[in-house]
């Protein structure tokens, strides 16, 4: 049994002592706690930064200004990457860092490098970005470092040196995950589709992998077909998945590694498929739980994106502040519709 009694109490910092180490006054400390107007964001910075040494045990960096971050993520990508943004823009409310959310054209890896060196000169000094697998993201993310701009893959990984850390769920496990609910609930035998959004997404791959390692190993009766690429959009994948029925209509079971889980359940529907073949899909959102809520998905497998944004920002500041990185893996969460009242989009 777990001794209760001996759970180091984190220590709260007392205001007097928040206003002298941030060379303030005690009202201005109230202000800045109580998310207050009328405090610069500097000042606000100070402050958050002296609390959170004092509950730390930590001596803080004396800057006088925030910290200039963009972050990098693939335009019409879907709501959940639309709530990721406005993660990211609460979490530089907080006064740490003044954050630009830029949207790049999806599945472009020029384009994604070319905004990268853009940071270059406009004074940026830490980039996170959704990684895309490519020797040209991989020379800009090099020239970045060599200008001391420090960049954080996010959601998908890039095998770098040159990026400081990785911040999102272990793919190939949520991979795994996503094949042991099929092998477990599917309707019986039979072949198991992937669909991707292409070979670009790290990510995707890793999930495609997982998925396709345990069903070998645990489930051999559900058979993988070869993986199938809508484009990680909603028309290709509704145009894939009734290619895919046409062609194998004893399939079982569809794992869409990316999005466009509409162009997906659009497609089961038209084909009068929904209720016989099993659907599981990424991250919880008000759509998704629509589809969860009336049968059209059967399980959705999420990450927090308000702690992804959270954790993205920290481990650049620490980084910023020659701080060590560890590595920080979200949580893989499985959604059904039983479980999904208190379940949150972040």
């Amino acid at each position: 049994m777990q001794d209760y009694f001996n759970i180091p109490i984190k220590r709260i910092a007392k205001i007097p002592e928040i206003a002298e180490l941030a060379s303030v006054s005690t009202a201005t400390v109230d202000r800045v706690l109580n998310d207050r107007k009328n405090v610069s964001a500097s000042t606000r910075q100070r402050v958050l930064q002296a609390k959170a040494a004092i509950e730390n045990g930590e001596t803080p960096v004396p800057r006088s200004k925030p910290w200039r971050m963009k972050v990098f993520l693939p335009e019409d990508a879907g709501p959940s990457t639309a709530y990721l943004a406005s993660c990211f823009q609460e979490v530089g409310a907080m006064g740490n860092a003044t954050i630009e959310c830029v949207f790049t054209r999806k599945m472009e890896p020029a384009v994604l490098a070319r905004k990268l060196r853009n940071c270059i000169g406009q004074g940026i000094e830490a980039v996170a970005f959704q990684a895309l697998d490519d020797p040209r993201v991989h020379d800009a993310v090099v020239e970045l470092e060599n200008y001391q701009i420090h960049t954080l893959a996010l959601l998908s990984g890039i095998e770098s040196k040159s990026v400081v850390g990785y911040v999102g769920i272990d793919n190939r496990a949520a991979g795994r995950t996503a094949g042991y609910l099929m092998g477990r609930m599917a309707s019986g035998p039979g072949p198991i589709a992937i669909l991707s959004g292409g070979q670009l997404y790290r990510s995707h791959e890793e999930r495609e992998m997982g998925c396709r390692a345990i069903l070998r190993r645990e489930f051999p009766h559900n058979d993988v077909l070869a993986t199938y690429s809508g484009n990680d959009d909603i028309d290709g994948n509704y145009e894939e998945t009734l290619a895919l029925l046409s062609r194998h209509p004893e399939i079982v079971g569809i794992y869409n590694v990316g999005g466009g889980n509409e162009g997906v359940v659009r497609a089961l529907n038209e084909s009068g498929h929904v209720s016989d073949i099993m659907l599981i899909g990424h991250n919880l959102t008000p759509k998704t739980q629509s589809y969860l809520l009336d049968g059209s998905m059967d399980a959705v497998i999420h990450q927090n994106m308000s702690r992804a944004a959270q954790k993205s920002v920290d481990a650049l500041i620490a980084s910023l502040n020659n701080k060590p990185i560890q590595p920080d893996i979200l949580p893989v969460e499985i959604i059904t519709k039983e479980n999904i009242w208190g379940a949150t989009f972040g």
